[in-house]
């Protein structure tokens, strides 16, 4: 015969309550440090801190892309031509990676930014989440240092510099992404973005 358990005090309901409350938070504790425990290993570059981009003189349509609430910007600098053709080729291959994540690939933009000298290919015409986008040459140094992508030389999107920065919603640059192998690349962008991104 089944007895009838006496029903709880306010102290022991007060002391369950508390319990599965620490068990919920210690989970996400928990899950955070390990969650950024791998971002420690990705091929990114992660920054200790954010780094907050100046937007004020930058052109309108390169502040709206840096500053858009709903995506992950790639921002490369050089100028069109086969070098920044073929890292456009890698960044295809990237993206592709990510289609195992719906969400997060289609969260992620390129842009090219360039002085404007060199006519734009057709690559960068038929690929839909990559533009090209002009900034005058000192606007380009200041920015470019202030995200350490500056190239060396002229040598922009060869080898010695193909380096991106990541930026994030709220015109933050979070990581720098070096020219390393697409699954490699894309790996490292899915665990930032889920990481950092309340939204995926």
């Amino acid at each position: 015969m089944r007895r009838n358990r006496p029903p709880r005090t306010p102290l022991q309901r007060f002391a369950i309550i508390s319990v599965a409350l620490c068990t919920v938070v210690l989970g996400y504790y928990l899950g955070n440090r390990y969650q950024f425990g791998e971002l420690q290993n990705t091929a990114a570059l992660m920054f200790d801190q954010p780094i907050e981009i100046e937007t004020d003189q930058l052109p309108p349509a390169l502040r709206e892309q840096i500053e858009a609430k709903n995506q992950w910007l790639i921002l490369l600098a050089g100028e069109p031509g086969h070098a920044c053709d073929t890292l456009l080729e890698h960044y295809v291959e990237v993206v592709n990676r990510l289609a195992a994540w719906p969400d997060i690939q289609a969260r992620v933009n390129l842009v090219l930014i360039d002085s404007g000298q060199q006519p734009i290919g057709p690559l960068w015409k038929n690929v839909e989440w990559a533009s090209v986008l002009s900034l005058p040459g000192e606007q380009m140094l200041n920015l470019t240092s202030q995200l350490s992508i500056v190239p060396l030389g002229n040598r922009w999107c060869e080898d010695v510099q193909a380096t991106a920065a990541l930026i994030g919603p709220g015109n933050q640059s979070h990581a720098l992404l070096p020219l390393d192998k697409p699954s490699e690349i894309a790996e490292s962008l899915r665990l930032i973005i889920e990481a950092l991104d309340p939204d995926v």
